[in-house]
């Protein structure tokens, strides 16, 4: 029995660090996971960006998962492709969660909802240690694209919509800031910024909430303010992407950001979706 999944990256407009609720807007950057089901035993291999990644937390995971709903063992072989980099911000634990509770559905001929999938995929990740909130919104955007703002606490969906097709610039520095190493640090602190910004992104102005957003969790990280500078000059929507240290701008001035970021870091172009 085999299954198939992919799901994508996204951007972030509000972190549920601070008070639960968060939303985030799907890009175009996949990760794609093929998996065949066995009698026992865990085998495979990820490749992110071409290079092998030998943390397989999230498949081990996925399979106690996947276990514990079937009421019985099984094993996998895997293979898990991803263009999205990790430890960057940009939502490769929900896409790789996303991409294999999909995968693992589709294997066992499991008819669930995609919503289902998705709160699997939150377990999943949960169960590996790669979140904190529990990353409901990056798991929605990741699967459904589009703008998703949701309750992270309780699972629920608060907001779905569309958005237009338009470049994103982001910008990955050479820092790698992995979930596990900010447990324990109060966000709660910035709840009453965040606030202000989720409202704004409840009554359509996400764009101006990602950039409230960014501002308020890029200082209070600690992050090379310099970056945010140079896109706010250009009148770029700037926000922070997830934990960072990734950062990413809408802007119609795409060549210009993209000379002004090359000393940062890699930077690279993509669309939403």
């Amino acid at each position: 029995m085999k299954g198939y999944g992919e799901a994508g990256s996204a951007i972030t407009v509000i972190n549920a660090f601070a008070t639960g609720k968060g939303a985030a807007v799907g890009i175009d950057m996949w990760t794609r996971a093929e998996v065949e089901i066995t009698g026992e035993g865990i085998e495979g291999e990820i490749f992110v960006r071409g290079r092998e990644l030998k943390d397989h937390r999230l498949v081990s995971a996925a399979v106690e998962v996947f276990t514990e709903l079937l009421g019985e063992k099984f094993g996998v072989k895997f293979r898990i492709t991803s263009d999205i980099p990790v430890g960057k911000g940009l939502k490769s634990s929900s896409a790789a969660a996303n991409a294999i509770s999909f995968a693992i559905s589709e294997a066992l001929k499991l008819e669930l909802s995609e919503i289902d999938i998705i709160k699997l995929g939150v377990e999943i990740a949960k169960r590996a240690g790669v979140t904190i909130t529990g990353a409901f919104d990056d798991a929605c955007a990741s699967y459904f694209g589009g703008l998703c703002i949701t309750d992270n606490i309780n699972l629920r969906v608060l907001l779905r919509e569309r958005v237009e097709v338009e470049d994103v610039v982001i910008l990955i520095p050479e820092q790698t800031v992995l979930t596990e190493k900010l447990k324990g640090i109060d966000f709660s602190v910035l709840s009453p910024y965040i606030e202000v910004a989720f409202k704004l992104a409840m009554h359509g102005e996400w764009k101006k909430a990602l950039v409230i957003n960014g501002l308020v969790y890029s200082t209070f990280l600690g992050y090379d303010p310099r970056p945010i500078r140079e896109a706010l000059k250009l009148g770029a929507f700037v926000g922070l992407c997830g934990k960072g240290p990734s950062i990413f701008a809408l802007t119609e001035k795409v060549d210009e950001l993209v000379d002004a970021w090359k000393e940062f870091g890699e930077v690279i172009v993509t669309r939403l979706r």
